[in-house]
């Protein structure tokens, strides 16, 4: 029905109109005692229309706001556990041995193939592993949201680590989309990280450091459409540092697809 007062469409059962505030009055049937009741408005008090209204943008505003601080929320929870394992990552000694670098981390690091994940055992090969409590899922495979991985030389001292950010694939094994290729030239040799990752826009999913190397591997993956060939790629890109200067001294990339995903580990 309309509103007799402003005209405006309501629900038949509405006691105020949510448009102009008046309140429907119902008068009775007409005469011979058959048909609908009509209805008529009551004038709304002065400022209660408004007052209504201002209501009402306030429970909207207050619902929006809540909506917003639930983001906010779990974008900071995500952030937090995905920092934890970088935390932990960048405290690892490499040249010690797992006992020493468990009682300097606090964190406990199961023997190979231990981790709860099965598709992890299946593409990484290690031989300790610290993963996290919480878990993401990569295109339909379940994976901790972060996994530091050790692996030992033959004198059982920690000569590589690696850090596996799951939850930066967690929309897409494809990672990132990008608008094209992301060229090597858009990295300075001799940059610091920090500056080739704003020159990338991208955030690592792996990180690799090597004491053989002296250097540290930060992986970045990527997808782009060709506007030529109208076809996909997936693209690794990696920076290398300079663990001693902490100085961009490489960079390459590779080419992927899904069974070399899965059939081979970085």
């Amino acid at each position: 029905m309309k509103c007799p007062n402003c005209g405006f469409d309501i629900d038949d059962n509405e006691v105020y109109c949510q448009h102009c505030g008046a309140e429907i009055v119902e008068m009775g049937q007409p005469e011979g005692g058959t048909g609908e009741k009509k209805k008529k408005t009551k004038p709304a008090k002065d400022g209660e229309g408004k007052n209504r209204l201002s209501l009402i943008l306030k429970l909207a505003a207050a619902a929006v706001i809540l909506v917003v601080i639930i983001i906010i929320i779990v974008s900071v929870a995500a952030s937090v556990n995905a920092s934890k394992g970088r935390k932990l990552f960048d405290n690892i000694p490499l040249g010690r041995d797992v006992d020493f670098i468990v009682s300097q981390t606090g964190m406990v690091f199961l023997s190979e193939e231990s981790s709860e994940y099965g598709a992890l055992n299946y593409i990484a090969d290690y031989d300790h592993i610290c993963e996290a409590e919480k878990s993401v899922t990569v295109d339909g495979i379940k994976l901790p949201e972060w996994a530091v991985l050790l692996r030992e030389n033959a004198s059982g001292s920690v000569e590589e680590a690696v850090l596996y950010n799951f939850s930066i694939l967690k929309n897409s094994w494809m990672g990132e989309k990008t608008g094209s290729k992301i060229e090597a030239s858009a990295v300075e040799f001799g940059a610091k990280i920090r500056a080739a990752e704003r020159a990338i826009g991208l955030k690592p999913y792996t990180i690799i450091k090597e004491s053989a190397e002296n250097t540290s591997t930060y992986v970045y993956r990527y997808h782009y459409t060709d506007e030529e060939s109208g076809n996909y790629f997936v693209m690794n890109f990696y920076v290398i540092v300079n663990d001693v200067d902490g100085k961009v001294v490489d960079v390459r990339e590779e080419q992927l697809d899904y069974l070399n995903l899965i059939l081979h580990a970085e």
